[in-house]
């Protein structure tokens, strides 16, 4: 934006930057190339790459992420999802698409892969307005950033019980790791239907195991899973 319009759009609706909030910017430059900085377009490097262990079918589910949660990118990231944002979609989008489009195994034939949101509960999609992981495919879809072979399929739903229960987030670890199920998948259109599990954060995993097995059962067969940030544990040295 030139720098007469961005003064006209401050004047009619005064904005700061969503991770330092410098006044006149959505998102000022210097933050913006820290995040840029802080994400990483394929081949993602070592330490972005995870397993969240399937112990039901004796599998692992393999977990790539487009960057470390931490610093500029944690900030934007909790502005995305709590402070209304909405814009940030589009910054993170290609990242998520690129490391999509890079992981996402051939398929025979015409077999569509599935893209699956991992699902915001009902009290967060209705204090937001949006979905975070849903409106980042859906942008990454609007601007042509993946191949007709990959298909966004809302399949996944928070079960009832799961929605009265709480927020995912609010529970510790080990509540996560040994909670019941959260999820329920739309049955398969064709067996073995190929599906790849898209999440915002990863932390223990739990979220990404529980997403798993809901499709699992409904009779897909989930490849892998990719996040836009992954927490490194607590022990990991804090990075500088």
């Amino acid at each position: 934006m030139s720098f007469g319009l961005r003064e006209l759009a401050n004047f009619l609706v005064p904005t700061s930057c969503a991770v330092c909030s410098r006044a006149d910017f959505r998102l000022c430059p210097e933050c913006r190339t820290e995040i840029q900085h802080q994400l990483f377009l394929p081949p993602l490097p070592d330490g972005h790459h995870h397993y969240v262990e399937l112990p039901l079918i004796a599998q692992q589910l393999p977990v790539s992420s487009c960057g470390i949660y931490g610093r500029e990118l944690a900030r934007a990231m909790l502005a995305f999802k709590n402070k209304q944002r909405y814009f940030l979609a589009a910054v993170f989008a290609p990242y998520l698409a690129a490391a999509i489009n890079s992981s996402c195994i051939p398929q025979p034939g015409t077999v569509a892969t599935y893209i699956v949101a991992v699902p915001s509960s009902l009290k967060a999609v209705g204090k937001r307005g949006y979905s975070p992981v849903a409106s980042m495919l859906e942008h990454g879809m609007a601007r042509g950033l993946y191949p007709s072979e990959l298909v966004i399929r809302p399949l996944l739903h928070y079960r009832a019980r799961s929605v009265l229960a709480g927020a995912q987030k609010l529970k510790s670890g080990s509540a996560r790791r040994g909670g019941q199920e959260h999820f329920i998948a739309e049955r398969a259109d064709a067996p073995g239907r190929p599906v790849i599990l898209v999440d915002d954060v990863l932390t223990t995993g739990a979220t990404l195991r529980h997403a798993a097995m809901a499709c699992h059962k409904a009779g897909y067969s989930v490849t892998l899973g990719i996040v836009l940030a992954l927490t490194k544990p607590p022990n990991h040295e804090p990075e500088q």
